[in-house]
């Protein structure tokens, strides 16, 4: 089964995806051919079946953003020693003292709230990405769990049907998962952004 977070970054380096219309991510141009997505899908496929594990690093696709012309720019955490990027659609929401008590190290979502990333760190009582995966594959909301490497770093990558979000998620040295999601994931436009925004989670 497809990825979608592949599937989307492949799509993205191959379309230049831009923010207006009804929505403020609009979809691909109409004019691409579909003998183009055809391809990608093709590439996708055929990358995945050559490797088990995917990896997607910054230097793949900073100079699309730059093309495409989408403007954001890099955050920072003063809880984690990662960076994102982020464009410029996504605003940094206040987190009140209930998110902070769950985790949430940051949100940033569109002026509708339509469209979201949120950082949050997860108790799993010092479980690594293995244990982790075990015990995602248990929960029938999840979709299509699968190791991944951002920018050097061993992840996993899954999706929830529920909330409509694709997840990549690390373990830390302090024993907890770092998650960052992405949402919604069936806005093609959107989820094409989000999985620039993924490969660019690396170290500050």
């Amino acid at each position: 089964m497809k990825k979608r977070l592949v599937m989307f970054l492949t799509l993205a380096m191959m379309s230049s995806f831009v923010f207006g219309g009804t929505s403020v991510f609009a979809e691909a141009a109409e004019e691409t051919e579909a003998a183009e997505e055809t391809e990608a899908t093709e590439a996708t496929e055929a990358t995945e079946a050559a490797a088990e594990v995917v990896e997607l690093n910054w230097s793949d696709v900073e100079g699309q953003i730059k093309e495409s012309g989408i403007e954001g720019d890099f955050v920072t955490f003063d809880q984690i020693a990662m960076k994102v990027w982020v464009p410029a659609v996504l605003k940094e929401v206040e987190l009140t003292e209930e998110d902070v008590e769950n985790g949430y190290i940051g949100y940033y979502a569109t002026d509708d709230q339509a469209a979201a990333m949120a950082i949050v760190y997860v108790n799993v009582d010092g479980m690594d990405l293995d244990a982790y995966t075990e015990k995602l594959a248990e929960d029938p909301d999840v979709k299509d769990p699968s190791r991944m490497v951002i920018n050097g770093y061993d992840c996993l990558n899954y999706d929830l049907e529920s909330n409509d979000s694709t997840n990549v998620a690390f373990a830390t040295e302090q024993g907890a998962i770092l998650e960052f999601t992405f949402s919604p994931m069936s806005d093609e436009g959107f989820a094409s952004t989000a999985s620039l925004m993924a490969a660019s989670i690396q170290p500050e």
